[in-house]
């Protein structure tokens, strides 16, 4: 005990401040609503934009929500600034002698999904799917020493990403090769999932989340995985959880959290006009034939030059190689001039965010994954670059705020992929008597030769619910995570929808969810959703500017969740 108090003290002295709060190196989970109420707090008051870099640490948060005025009593920026302050200073559940703390909650949630046309059986044809659904049961469990040590971890009982009973298909039946990761499907002959492989749970015209047997469990947890430290204004976090950069809601270029995690490590230090960040994304290699490691290795520069506007950018490499060299993980260093081209893939990419006036924000990003420089060839490798623009208005009603977004994205075919190092994962889920892959993209789900279009309204009252209405419009060419890349370009060069081909889909979701006060002991939250959704999908024929609309279906979510 002597041993672990002097180590403590020692820490303690190296982190130097410490903030008034037990366990303010607690990561919030992206699910949270603080990241909606800090985004839309800033937007209403004019100060700017928060931290797109997430998930943030309530040491983090707290920073952020000092800089903005509370409003006055029984003002929506007062109900705002409340419902974040209750998050960012809310302490662990039981507090114990020298600054110890513990938490362990249990959520239980029941979920019925209900559709009209049983074709719609895969991930990409629903708009509530896996990772969105919840399980069952889960236990989470964290604890947390003063100011600068926080850990979390959880257990779940639910349905996984496949069943027990779903017949899973074989890569090399149905495509020569996944990217550079698999270059020859043939010689591995991996059970695979994508958007568009029929499941049994996602055809059922009646469904829910009750698990009826354990051999459908959700081998792949914990879910949520994270060692925490750091002080006032700087974080090491080593996590299994999700991650995002920029405000996007299609899909972030380098970091999106349309995936149920990634494992990373992480440091961060930030101020309220400067944000450094350090990251190591590793992901599975299980899949290879031959063994080797696997990494992003990715650096952040945020500048807040002056409050309305905030300016990000950022190096990304993904590195490979059958051995870690240590040299690489400099984050100081400028990747691109590593000049390894069979080890590494780099993108550049920028982030804008500015608030004219209180209630307007423009932001957009950009991300350049290849450019033909002055002297090169250029037909060595395809230009490959991707753009997103959006405009969000708010404005305060009533109890609420309200919220609209106008968003447009595209990206050139050849966008995340080279022939020997590209930007596609391979994650393996366990279960019983089989091992299946899921293939994706990293960054944004929709991948290159894609242009999108989103709309949407939200009316979001602080502690209360939020009710949205999206509308989403993609536009994808034949180019995709399958079509061959030799030595940095497709077989279909670098010209957006070159193919006669071009695939569409449309959602319209109506979705809502109501917190509901409760006064039962043991109970901390209850909160009930639902969501209803119109999906469409079709093809275009440049050839006959002709459309076929091909399927459509109807999509009803019913859930709720109770948290002890």
């Amino acid at each position: 005990m002597r041993r672990l108090s002097i180590i403590l003290l020692l820490i303690g002295i190296c982190v130097g401040p410490l903030l008034a709060t037990t366990g303010a190196q607690e990561v919030i989970p992206l699910s949270d609503p603080i990241y909606q109420e800090m985004d839309l707090l800033y937007l209403i008051t004019g100060t700017g934009t928060p931290s797109a870099s997430r998930p943030w640490t309530k040491a983090e948060a707290q920073n952020m929500l000092s800089y903005v005025s509370s409003g006055e009593e029984g003002s929506t920026q007062h109900a705002l600034y409340t419902s974040i302050h209750q998050t960012a200073y809310e302490s662990l559940r039981w507090m114990f002698p020298e600054e110890f703390a513990l938490s362990a909650n249990l959520d239980l949630s029941v979920e019925g999904y209900a559709h009209h046309n049983p074709s719609y059986n895969s991930l990409g044809r629903w708009a509530y799917a896996f990772p969105d659904r919840k399980p069952l049961a889960r236990l989470r469990l964290d604890m947390a020493i003063s100011d600068f040590f926080y850990t979390y971890s959880d257990l779940q009982y639910g349905y996984g990403l496949y069943t027990h009973d779903d017949v899973i298909p074989h890569l090399a039946d149905d495509h020569d090769s996944f990217g550079a990761l698999i270059p020859d499907a043939s010689t591995n002959n991996i059970n695979y999932i994508d958007g568009s492989t029929p499941l049994i749970q996602y055809q059922k015209r009646f469904a829910n989340n009750l698990i009826p047997a354990s051999k459908h469990f959700d081998f792949q947890w914990p879910k949520r995985a994270v060692f925490s430290v750091g002080s006032g204004h700087w974080n090491l976090a080593f996590s299994r959880d999700r991650i995002s950069w920029g405000n996007s809601r299609i899909g972030n270029f380098i970091l999106d959290d349309h995936v149920d995690f990634h494992e990373y490590l992480r440091f961060t230090a930030f101020s309220n006009y400067f944000k450094y960040e350090a990251l190591t994304v590793f992901f599975d290699t299980y899949y290879a034939n031959d063994p080797h490691i696997r990494m992003l290795l990715a650096h952040r520069l945020e500048f807040r030059p002056w409050e309305k506007l905030t300016i990000a950018v950022s190096e990304n490499v993904m590195y490979k190689d059958d051995f870690l060299d240590v040299r690489f993980l400099n984050p100081s260093f400028i990747y691109h001039n590593l000049h390894q081209e069979s080890k590494f893939n780099a993108i550049a990419h920028a982030e804008l965010a500015y608030v004219p006036v209180p209630g307007i924000r423009l932001y957009g990003q950009f991300a350049l994954d290849q450019a033909v420089a002055p002297n090169e060839d250029p037909d060595e490798e395809d230009t490959a670059w991707a753009l997103s623009l959006g405009l969000e208005v708010a404005k305060p009603l009533e109890k609420g705020v309200i919220s609209s977004v106008l968003e447009a994205s595209m990206a050139l075919p050849s966008m995340y992929r080279r022939d020997s190092v590209d930007f596609l994962m391979i994650r393996r889920y366990a279960g019983l008597g089989k091992t299946v892959h899921l293939l994706d993209y990293i960054g944004s789900p929709y991948g290159g030769d894609a242009l999108v279009f989103l709309s949407e309204t939200n009316y979001h009252v602080p502690s209360v619910g939020t009710l949205s209405l999206t509308f989403t419009a993609a536009l994808k060419g034949e180019i995709d995570m399958y079509t061959p890349s030799i030595g940095g370009t497709t077989d279909y060069g670098a010209v957006l929808f070159s193919q006669n081909m071009i695939s569409t889909a449309f959602c319209a979701t109506l979705s809502g969810k109501k917190e509901l006060e409760l006064s039962v002991s043991g109970i901390e939250r209850w909160e009930i959703y639902s969501s209803l959704s119109y999906l469409s999908f079709g093809e275009y024929l440049q050839s006959s500017h002709t459309f076929t609309l091909k399927s459509w279906d109807i999509q009803v979510v019913l859930g709720t969740s109770v948290i002890f």
